[in-house]
């Protein structure tokens, strides 16, 4: 079903179907109606970020749990418990980013339209995933032991 949109930002009324003038201001419509490419690219993104990050979790989890503990295939986190639960936390964050994007573009593919539900929820993951990322950064250059400099007379 395609919808119409007032192209004023002042009105931004919406109705079903083509309307070359909007109802409630006199102002010019523009059609509106969501591409299923659009939707087959989100699912594709969500399902490669989810898939992606449950990989890499499933198999960097077990030495990011136990810093410092060589796993049995010979690697070690070198950071701190703190960094770790971090760093993880971080790899939920980009899962669950993840399955938002699946189940928007299942929406999208459902019922042809996107949700402005689906539009906060990306955006307030995507606010969260940019700040634990600085708190990522902020924290790995707290613990990163100082560097020599070294002047030339």
């Amino acid at each position: 079903m395609s919808h119409s949109a007032c192209n004023q930002p002042t009105c931004a009324t919406v109705v079903e179907g083509r309307v070359g003038i909007c109802p409630k201001c006199g102002g010019s419509m523009r059609s509106v109606g969501e591409s299923p490419a659009r939707a087959i690219l989100l699912l594709v993104c969500g399902l490669s970020l989810a898939i992606g990050m449950g990989v890499i979790a499933y198999y960097i989890a077990p030495s990011m749990l136990h810093p410092g503990v060589e796993s049995p295939d010979g690697s070690s986190f070198t950071g701190t418990a703190e960094q770790a639960h971090l760093f993880l936390t971080i790899f939920a964050a980009v899962f669950l980013f993840g399955l938002v994007a699946i189940a928007n573009g299942i929406f999208m593919l459902v019922t042809r339209r996107q949700s402005k539900g689906f539009i906060i929820v990306t955006l307030g993951l995507a606010a969260a995933l940019i700040i634990l990322s600085f708190v990522g950064i902020r924290s790995a250059k707290e613990d990163e032991p100082p560097r020599r400099t070294y002047s030339t007379y």
